[in-house]
């Protein structure tokens, strides 16, 4: 049996302040094994320390009016497996409205779908909010990128981010009409 077998089903929902404490756990798990290799390897070894202070940040972000939304993914019995946060595109917005701000799955919870149907409720909170098209950032040496152009995401621009004082580069993915690839 493989380990993902040995879960339920996912269930989703908005994210509340008492997941602050998971969701800055999640987010550091994934980074440190998504991005070995491609961050800084002392910024990535100075992410377990921040642990308290991204909990502090998560749950000040939950407390206050939504500008950003956030979704949730439960599997039994793990708990959260994942989020994904979406809100209106930061700058440069290459003329677009909405942004998947970010999106943290644990390992053993990826290619189950579970990630598609988190980008899929983010896209519809935009649209909800009036918003028909969004962007995501991506580390081009991010493998996982992949997985935005099998959803339809489009390359629209490259940018530069800085990470632990190094200069990566980013592929930006777009897509144009939400409905056409997150409808209902």
């Amino acid at each position: 049996m493989e380990p993902a077998e040995s879960y339920g089903p996912a269930t989703f929902r908005p994210a509340v302040v008492s997941d602050a404490g998971r969701l800055a756990d999640i987010h550091i798990r994934v980074l440190m094994v998504t991005y070995r290799g491609i961050d800084p390897q002392e910024w990535l070894d100075s992410l377990p320390q921040q642990l308290i202070e991204r909990e502090t940040r998560w749950r000040e972000r939950l407390s206050q009016v939504p500008v950003d939304v956030v979704h949730v993914a439960e599997v039994a019995p793990a708990g959260l497996v994942g989020f994904a946060v979406g809100g209106p595109a930061r700058p440069p917005n290459l003329g677009y409205e909405g942004e998947l701000i970010s999106l943290y799955l644990l390992p053993e919870h990826q290619r189950r779908g579970i990630g598609r149907e988190l980008v899929r409720r983010v896209a519809r909170s935009l649209m909800e909010r009036g918003l028909r098209g969004m962007l995501v950032r991506v580390l081009t040496a991010n493998p996982a990128r992949l997985f935005y152009e099998r959803l339809g995401g489009r390359p629209v621009g490259v940018q530069t981010v800085t990470i632990g004082d190094q200069p990566l580069e980013e592929t930006v993915y777009a897509w144009r009409d939400l409905d056409l690839y997150f409808a209902p």
